[in-house]
């Protein structure tokens, strides 16, 4: 029976363009916009209007902006401190669990910003692949632009430099609604805008930039891909080395040597090239 249920879970896990489709709809679910508490485990801007549910980004941001504020000291109520507390602990929580649970397959399969860099790249181009590697810089900018930088200077600056939120401050402003959400002034928002624009530029050539080089939660639940419940799985015994399934690899990643990349963020595409490749269950 179990074996079963997972079969039919793969048969649905292949309809990667449909999956996408439904979680960019019910992440901005403006009548679901009730569950905004709950963090979730991709790059969801929650300064959107129609935004369903929390970046966790932004929680652990102000988190490092109240910290700085002195308020963990108790200055401001022990009723308030444990809020903000357990809000930073829940986006933590939320991506440690969805990194034990599927690695980085929330990346490929939910990230609503990741699938915009998936049909960008559909556009009729020279395609090239940016080596792997860089891949480790996104801890290092998770711990600079969502923890340190905010301490010092007591602004959510992620927020306002995050390709997915400038999207948002665009359409809204386009909208006729720039009260209902934060947006940067000055060098900051040209700074944003000038960051989106080569990142949709790139994206038109190479295979999700953003998510390979600068998602800090990208960083964070690809190091997880190692220990996650739901793994790639590489029958070495069988595998002539021909390197097919490398050269599908939208990441340049050779999943018959490192199926558990940490820049791999789970597109199965690999499962499909080779028949020794699969999708595993591991309890």
């Amino acid at each position: 029976m179990k074996g079963h249920l997972f079969e039919t879970l793969l048969k649905f896990f292949k309809k990667r363009p449909t999956i996408q489709t439904i979680s960019l709809v019910l992440s901005n679910a403006y009548f679901l916009s009730f569950l905004r508490f709950i963090p979730c485990g991709y790059l969801q801007c929650s300064n959107c209007i129609a935004s369903t549910f929390s970046c966790p980004l932004i929680i652990i941001e102000r988190g490092a902006v109240f910290a700085s504020m002195g308020i963990f000291s108790g200055i401001f109520g022990t009723a308030m401190i444990t809020k903000i507390l357990g809000s930073v602990i829940a986006a933590l929580a939320m991506l440690l669990f969805f990194g034990a649970l599927f690695g980085a397959w929330g990346c490929g399969w939910l990230c609503p910003f990741g699938f915009v860099q998936d049909l960008l790249c559909k556009i009729p181009s020279k395609k090239f692949k940016i080596p792997t590697g860089f891949g480790v810089l996104r801890i290092p900018l998770f711990l600079v632009l969502v923890i340190l930088i905010p301490y010092l200077t007591r602004r959510l600056f992620f927020c306002e430099i995050c390709p997915s939120g400038t999207i948002n401050r665009i359409w809204q402003t386009a909208a006729g609604i720039p009260i209902l959400f934060k947006t940067p002034q000055g060098t900051l928002a040209l700074t944003s805008l000038v960051f989106l624009f080569v990142i949709v530029l790139l994206s038109i050539f190479s295979h999700r930039p953003f998510c390979k080089l600068f998602c800090p939660i990208g960083g964070v639940l690809g190091l997880l891909n190692k220990l996650s419940g739901i793994y790639i799985k590489v029958n070495k015994d069988k595998c002539v080395s021909c390197n097919r399934c490398e050269r599908i690899c939208s990441f340049g990643i050779n999943p018959a040597l490192q199926p558990a990349h940490t820049e791999c963020n789970r597109c199965l595409e690999c499962t499909s090239s080779c028949k020794h490749i699969s999708l595993a269950l591991r309890l």
